[in-house]
């Protein structure tokens, strides 16, 4: 059920942890910050810790490194960036109402395709229960609501820059990348005895040819092939999924001007010269793929604008440091 909800460590505003714990502070507790009046104390570190290292928030909500889990600081400034996310919520008066959690838990409930009874059984099996998930995604909400408010309005991306950004993606996946082939055919010759055993030492005589550089791929082209149409024996452009699953499994693995051994088909032995590989222009990309790319570069530049987002609430708020808050515990 790990797609009850997306994990987000990277948007560390978008920690979804109860308040409930902070609240139980014992007298004698230091403060460590305070933020706009509001401290926070040794002990709610702790909870914190406690609470982003449990099998359920990991599970559910996680996604944050144990290297930043277990290191106090650094749980600290999460918990400085979580406390700054909640007092904004309040202060916007973007909290989520009971009904809105409902809605929310019935879609998870039929994205999953199980029943609230399920979900409270696997709540229970990762030592959490509906309670505390339902207060997870009431946060869920509220930060989403906070984005639409403070975030999303500054988002509009124009086609220009997703173009700029897929090009600037790295290389796309393997099956996104499309191989432009010329081939050699050697048919099997009607009539002839052994015709395929022929056709074999014909095409093994023309591929040693082809790949010690002997002769130019074309001109073998039309010396040997049988086939009469295609020009200079050049097939085009060729996505994996398009390939014949003999051609599938070689061509990837060919180095961009080097030719393949005979690969028996059933019309004769073809010999595959890999001429170009070049990945699709972003005006050529189906309206899905686009979305896709657009959802990443959002996601990228959400990222970016939280971040920068934080640190102008920082500034603007009034953190008190203590003065001991680096003194071992």
């Amino acid at each position: 059920m790990k797609t009850f909800l997306i994990r987000s460590y990277k948007l560390s505003f978008i920690l979804l942890v109860s308040t409930k714990a902070f609240c139980a502070a014992q007298v004698l507790d230091k403060t460590v910050v305070t933020i706009n009046d509001e401290p926070i104390l040794e002990s709610d570190i702790d909870e914190f810790q406690k609470k982003i290292r449990s099998k359920s928030f990991q599970e559910l909500f996680g996604g944050i490194p144990n290297n930043v889990i277990d290191n106090r600081e650094a749980a600290l400034q999460l918990l400085v960036e979580e406390r700054l996310v909640n007092q904004q919520v309040k202060k916007l008066e973007l909290t989520a109402s009971d009904q809105e959690v409902e809605a929310q838990i019935k879609s998870i409930l039929k994205r999953n395709n199980i029943t609230q009874s399920q979900l409270a059984d696997r709540l229970k099996q990762l030592g959490s229960n509906l309670s505390e998930y339902k207060d997870g995604i009431k946060r869920q909400i509220e930060r989403r609501n906070l984005i639409d408010r403070e975030i999303r309005p500054s988002m509009e991306i124009s086609d220009e820059q997703l173009r700029h950004f897929y090009s600037r993606s790295g290389s796309p996946e393997a099956s996104e990348q499309e191989f432009k082939l010329a081939h050699i055919l050697i048919a099997y010759k009607k009539g002839i005895d052994n015709a395929e055993s022929e056709a074999q030492k014909r095409a093994t005589n023309i591929y040693r040819q082809a790949a010690n550089r002997k002769a130019d791929f074309s001109q073998l082209v039309k010396e040997y092939s049988d086939d009469t149409e295609s020009v200079e024996g050049v097939l085009g452009y060729f996505s994996p999924s398009s390939l014949s699953r003999e051609f599938r499994n070689i061509i990837p693995k060919t180095a961009v001007g080097d030719v393949t051994k005979p690969i028996k088909m059933s019309d004769g032995f073809h010999i595959l010269k890999l001429i170009e590989i070049r990945s699709p222009d972003f005006t050529t990309l189906s309206k899905e793929k686009k979305e896709q790319v657009r959802n990443q570069m959002v996601a990228s530049e959400m990222e970016k604008k939280m971040a920068l987002w934080i640190e102008k609430k920082k500034k603007e708020s009034n953190i008190t440091v203590s003065k001991d808050i680096h003194k071992e515990k």
